[in-house]
């Protein structure tokens, strides 16, 4: 379960940011969160979950965040959380390292459907 924050958290938009000033000023308008699994993102609350930028455990100190799109309008930061805890993140991330767009479609355990 991820660890969501109200308040700013300047230290990590700094090293998601690595100085873009445009990225930082997005940043500083975003909601963020810690996975159980050590990832960091960040959002903004109210837009359709677009667009969510994340550090990885072990990101590289020299490179800025990355970011996770999404093209389906409902998807939510929840489905995004669960998703990047799932592990099957971890394993699509390793395929696109650059970023990917997010298409959420989530097993259901009981029905065995693709939701």
């Amino acid at each position: 379960m991820a660890f969501i924050f109200k308040d700013w958290r300047p230290r990590i938009a700094m090293r998601m940011a690595k100085g873009d000033k445009e990225l930082m000023r997005w940043l500083n308008k975003a909601t963020f969160a810690k996975t159980s699994n050590g990832y960091w993102l960040a959002w903004h609350q109210g837009d359709n979950m677009d667009r969510v930028a994340f550090l990885t455990p072990n990101h590289p100190d020299d490179e800025e965040c990355r970011w996770l799109e999404s093209w389906d309008k409902d998807d939510t930061i929840e489905t995004a959380i669960d998703y990047i805890e799932s592990g099957e993140f971890e394993a699509d991330e390793k395929e696109h390292p650059d970023g990917f767009v997010l298409n959420l479609f989530i097993q259901n355990p009981e029905t065995g459907e693709w939701e």
